[in-house]
């Protein structure tokens, strides 16, 4: 993924949870960084801010490419759903050439492996 723009980003710096005495309840050293436009937050709290703006934002992007390709996932399955139920023929057989073709997923293979061997596999994705 490319850099996210700094507008998109809400990054606030808080105090740590948890034990650690004197520095922790002192310094601001945690950091939530915010993407603005999905809402997609990463929490890292390290004894540096520094260290934990850069493992927040090594978070952050990997939520995002996670969710990128999710949404791709889901639009290739729609498609490919929408294609497998709204097709009229299904499977062509071609006996002159010995070729199967299976419409909904476009692909082709031999007659004699579908029919003889049983090899439906080869028509699917």
């Amino acid at each position: 993924m490319s850099e996210i723009p700094k507008k998109d980003l809400k990054i606030e710096f808080m105090r740590g949870q948890g034990p650690g005495g004197q520095h922790r309840n002192k310094t601001d050293s945690a950091c939530r960084i915010t993407h603005i436009p999905t809402g997609v937050s990463a929490y890292c709290d390290e004894r540096s801010q520094p260290t934990s703006k850069r493992n927040a934002m090594k978070e952050l992007k990997r939520r995002l490419v996670s969710r990128k390709s999710e949404r791709m996932a889901e639009e290739k399955k729609k498609l490919r759903d929408h294609a497998i139920h709204n097709t009229k023929t299904i499977r062509t057989y071609d006996f002159k050439k010995q070729l199967v073709t299976d419409h909904r997923t476009g692909k082709t293979a031999r007659l004699k492996e579908v029919l003889d061997k049983g090899r439906i596999d080869l028509l699917r994705e």
